[in-house]
C-alpha cells in the first residue's frame, strides 16, 4: 500500500507521477482508496452497480461543460478520470472545462434553445431556475446519498426541486479567511479572530501600524463577494426573506446592524474593494498588498504551486509559509455561511440521459472523488457527508487547510432560511445583497436608502 511518509512523496505528486507513467485514473484511485473503508453495499448501491454493468450507448458523443478549478492539476486529473470512464464503456466523451461565469451563459442558452451539452455544471440554485428543462436525477442522488452518509443541507437546497433531484450535487468551493500570520502577529493577533468585531479590531490595528490592510470583496465577485456579504448578513441574524419564502425581511434591526458593521469595516479596507472581482483579492494578496481576505484555498495553493516569494527585511520568504486560514467569524447569530456550490445538470433535451447519469454516478464515488479532490488542495469539497472524514481529503492531512473541513455544516444557499431557492437565486443573480452592502460601504447610499432599494428588488424576486 502506498505510504506517503515512508516514501517521502506527497499524494498530489504521487497522482501526477502515476498518471504521467500511464497508470489509469481508476488505477490511481484504487491505490489511494485502499487506505479507506469501502461504503456499505446497500440495496440501492447494488442496483446501481447492476445498472452500470448494462451496455451504455450514446447518439454521437456525450458532451459536458464543467467548471474550471483554480488548481490546474485538478482539472487535468478530472479530464483523465472522465476519459478513462469513456474508454471503459466505449463511449466518446467531449469535456470542456470553462470558467464559472461562462457556464451560466451556457446553461441559460441551453435552457432557452433546448440544445447544447448533455451535462452542464451549474452554480448555486440554478436548478430551480431551469427546473422545467432538466432531467430527473433522483435515482443517482438517492443511490449516492444512501451509500455515502447523505447530502449536506445546502446540496438539497441547491438541487432538490419539489421533491425531485434535478441536478447532481458536485462540490462546494469552501471559504475561509486567508491571512498573513506574520503581519497579524506584528499587531498582537496571535489567535484567529473569533467574531466579526474582533476581525475589525485587527484590521484597525494593521491600519494604525501602517501594515497591509484587510480587504474583502464588495464588487460583483460571483464567489467571493456573495460569500462575504451573505455570510455577514446571516451571521448578524438578518435575512432577505422569511421562512414562508414570500415575505421580504431585509428591513430589520439585524440588517441595520450588519450594514453598520460593514460601514465600519470599510474604514480599514482599501477603497478598491468596491470593484473587486473574484481574482482581485487573490492578486492583491499574492502581491503582498493586503494581509487578509475571504477566499477558497486558492491563494495559498497558488503561492505554494508557483513558489511565490515575499520580501521580509532582506530575505525572500515563501508566501505560502506565511499564509494560513481561519474559519469565518461568528456574529450575533453565530456562524452562518454562504455556500459556493456547483452541481451537474442533465438537460432533458439530451438523447444520452442514461449515459450521463451513469457517468455522474461514477464521478461522485469515492474512488474517483479522492484523486480529484486531493490535488485541488481544498478547493473541492464533496457534498456527501460520508466523505468529509476520509483520510485522503486534504483538510485531514494538511494543517493549513483544516479550517475548511466544517464549512459545509454551516452553509446555505440564497433563499435561506426559506425553501424558495428559485427566488433566492434570482436575487443572487441580480446582486441585490452585495450591492446593498457596497452602497453603504462606499457611501453612495445611507443605510435606509440601501435597505429600501434592496427591499424593492427582493419583492420582485420573491413574488412568485
Amino acid at each position: 500500500m502506498f505510504n506517503q511518509k515512508k516514501n517521502n512523496i506527497s499524494r498530489r505528486d504521487f497522482i501526477k507521477l502515476a498518471l504521467t507513467a500511464g497508470v489509469s485514473a481508476t488505477g490511481v484511485a484504487n491505490i489511494l482508496a485502499g487506505c479507506t473503508p469501502k461504503p456499505t453495499a446497500t440495496p440501492a448501491a447494488v442496483a446501481t452497480e447492476e445498472m452500470m454493468k448494462k451496455a451504455l450507448s450514446v447518439e454521437g458523443k456525450l458532451t459536458m461543460k464543467l467548471r474550471a478549478a483554480f488548481m490546474p492539476q485538478g482539472n487535468e486529473i478530472l479530464k483523465v478520470i472522465i476519459q478513462d470512464w469513456g474508454a471503459k464503456n466505449n463511449i466518446p466523451v467531449e469535456v470542456d472545462i470553462v470558467s464559472m461565469n461562462d457556464l451560466q451563459t451556457i446553461a441559460a442558452t441551453a435552457a432557452e434553445t433546448g440544445a447544447g451539452p448533455d451535462i452542464v455544471e451549474i452554480n448555486q440554485g440554478s436548478a430551480h431556475l431551469f427546473a422545467e428543462k432538466l432531467a430527473d436525477v433522483s435515482d443517482v442522488c438517492n443511490d449516492l446519498g444512501g451509500r455515502y452518509g447523505g447530502w449536506y443541507s445546502a446540496a438539497e437546497e441547491a438541487c432538490k426541486v419539489n421533491g425531485k433531484w434535478l441536478s447532481v450535487p458536485r462540490f462546494f468551493a469552501p471559504h475561509a479567511i486567508s491571512y498573513r500570520t506574520d503581519l497579524f502577529e506584528q499587531v498582537g493577533a496571535t489567535k484567529a479572530p473569533a467574531t466579526w468585531e474582533e476581525l475589525y479590531q485587527v484590521g484597525k490595528a494593521l491600519q494604525d501600524a501602517g501594515l497591509p490592510p484587510i480587504a474583502f470583496p464588495l464588487g460583483h465577485a460571483v464567489g467571493d463577494g456573495n460569500d462575504f456579504c451573505y455570510s455577514v448578513l446571516w451571521s448578524h441574524g438578518a435575512s432577505d426573506v422569511a421562512k414562508d419564502g414570500k415575505t421580504v425581511t431585509i428591513d430589520s434591526a439585524e440588517t441595520r446592524a450588519a450594514l453598520e458593521y460593514i460601514k465600519k469595516l470599510a474604514t480599514v479596507m482599501p477603497p478598491d474593494t468596491l470593484s473587486y472581482d473574484d481574482a482581485s483579492n487573490n492578486r492583491a494578496f499574492l502581491a503582498g498588498a493586503i494581509s487578509a481576505t475571504n477566499n477558497a484555498s486558492t491563494i495559498w495553493g497558488a503561492a505554494r504551486n508557483q513558489g511565490t516569494k515575499i520580501k521580509i527585511g532582506d530575505e525572500d520568504k515563501n508566501l505560502h509559509d506565511l499564509t494560513d486560514h481561519f474559519v469565518y467569524p461568528a456574529g450575533p447569530a453565530g456562524r452562518v455561511t454562504y455556500a459556493e456550490f456547483m452541481s451537474s445538470a442533465v438537460f432533458s433535451y439530451s438523447k444520452n440521459v442514461e449515459a450521463a447519469k451513469a457517468l455522474l454516478t461514477y464521478l461522485n464515488e469515492r474512488e474517483q472523488i479522492t484523486p480529484w479532490a486531493n490535488p485541488n488542495l481544498g478547493f473541492v469539497f464533496p457534498p456527501l457527508k460520508g466523505l468529509k472524514d476520509d483520510i485522503l481529503m486534504p483538510w485531514n492531512t494538511t494543517p493549513k487547510l483544516a479550517s475548511f473541513k466544517d464549512y459545509a455544516d454551516t452553509s446555505h444557499l440564497p433563499g435561506y432560511p426559506s425553501s424558495n431557492f428559485r427566488g433566492g437565486t434570482d436575487a443572487y443573480a441580480k446582486w441585490v445583497v452585495v450591492d446593498m452592502f457596497a452602497s453603504v460601504a462606499g457611501g453612495s447610499a445611507t443605510i435606509d436608502e440601501a435597505i429600501a432599494t434592496a427591499a424593492a428588488l427582493l419583492a420582485e424576486s420573491y413574488k412568485g
